[in-house]
């Protein structure tokens, strides 16, 4: 059995994995740690939920570590992680902080929605690390805010996202300003043709880092899909979420209008919620994301702002009102349930009595939405999906990505 100490990170790091509560490593993490700290370009696939995030924290921060700047009177900025949404970019810094206690490293985060002025005003002092979002990052590079001079690892977290939101030029104008020496590292939790191309494009002499592991989306996650007209979905959500009694469910739809009507109809009947969107303030939408992990509130309604780096511990249900444009986002938002806190005694006793509940589920239609691997001591979390005719091509491409059967039901009711 590989332990930490065995992949060659320091004591610091050792001692703030243990105090973290973790013992192993996982999969990702014993094969990409080593090959970041060789200081060779990496690209790293690994399903979500898989430790993705301290397969490439440990080795940079321990790189980071060997040369203490906390004299400087200007600390140069010598890694970006560069992110997604702002949602990741906050938990990202906390799980630097987190990973990287005492070893006197300084972290500046980045993102739009926040005046550029007070973010410059952050760099007076300069930075180790900065964790940035693209457009927010070219922006103070265009204002020459921080130098890029002594760069010396660049990663991409959810690559696969970046490369598909459009933001080519962005992405162009921060890696024409990386120095020549230094080392790229993207990881992400799905593959894709653009970011194969990305990857060769960008990276020399990659290792490339492709793990078997099953998604938990698929190992540990239960799918049913309901087939209903767009029209009749708001009743069927209400009948689904009576039906259900759950405690608490994330619930998914397309864009900011439907998140508002969906939250008014949550409302109208009875339940306790709230729906966050990009344009909700930040600090309101931290403020409802912390109500709802305290489970505050029963149902948070949300676009893909919440699909990807935030986690639910303990959250069993996700509901897609909408499926997502891109299939791959299915994964993603399936994986904000079964995280890694779940208790499976827990968990077996609620799927008995919630999955096969007459009340909830018949007997055959758990079975018929069951993958045949899964037994109810595995199942971790459930996602319903309501499936309108125009989104039925999707179906196929998600199960392609789960790597089993997926089927369109009836409605149950």
């Amino acid at each position: 059995m590989t332990i930490f100490a065995e992949l060659g990170l320091n004591k610091t790091l050792q001692a703030n994995i243990k105090r973290l509560g973790y013992k192993t490593p996982t999969t990702i993490q014993k094969k990409s740690i080593g090959a970041v700290l060789s200081g060779a370009d990496t690209y790293a696939i690994a399903p979500t939920g898989t430790g993705k995030t301290a397969a490439y924290l440990l080795p940079t921060l321990q790189e980071l570590s060997q040369v203490d700047h906390s004299q400087d009177e200007v600390r140069p900025v010598r890694a970006i992680y560069l992110v997604p949404t702002r949602e990741l970019a906050q938990q990202l810094e906390l799980s630097i902080a987190n990973y990287g206690k005492d070893l006197n490293l300084r972290t500046i985060s980045i993102f739009g929605g926040v005046r550029v002025e007070s973010q410059v005003k952050r760099f007076k002092r300069g930075a180790d690390i900065v964790i940035a979002t693209p457009k927010r990052l070219v922006d103070l590079l265009k204002l020459g805010t921080f130098s890029l001079d002594n760069l010396k690892h660049f990663v991409m977290d959810e690559a696969d996202r970046l490369v598909s939101m459009g933001i080519q030029q962005e992405l162009r104008t921060i890696l024409t300003a990386l120095p020549k020496k230094r080392q790229i590292v993207l990881f992400s939790a799905t593959d894709s043709k653009t970011l194969a191309k990305f990857s060769k494009d960008n990276l020399s002499h990659q290792k490339e880092i492709k793990t078997e592991q099953l998604q938990p989306a698929q190992s540990k996650i239960v799918h049913t899909m309901y087939r209903c007209y767009r029209k009749h979905k708001e009743s069927h959500l209400i009948k689904l979420l009576q039906m259900l009694r759950c405690d608490q469910a994330l619930i998914f739809t397309r864009t900011k209008q439907d998140v508002k009507d969906l939250t008014e109809l949550l409302t109208e009947n009875g339940f306790s919620n709230q729906g966050i969107h990009n344009e909700v303030q930040q600090k309101r939408r931290k403020e409802r994301l912390d109500s709802f992990k305290n489970k505050e509130f029963k149902f948070l309604v949300a676009t893909d702002i919440a699909s990807r780096g935030i986690d639910f511990d303990n959250l069993y249900y996700v509901i897609n009102f909408d499926l997502p444009v891109n299939s791959n986002d299915y994964i993603h938002r399936a994986g904000r349930t079964a995280r890694k806190t779940v208790k499976k005694v827990e968990n077996k006793a609620k799927a008995m009595k919630q999955e096969l509940s007459k009340d909830v589920l018949t007997t055959k239609q758990f079975e018929f939405a069951d993958a045949p691997k899964v037994t109810v001591d595995d199942i971790q979390g459930h996602v319903f999906s309501l499936v309108s005719p125009e989104q039925e091509r999707l179906v196929p491409k998600i199960a392609n990505l789960l790597g089993t059967e997926v089927k369109l039901d009836k409605i149950p009711w």
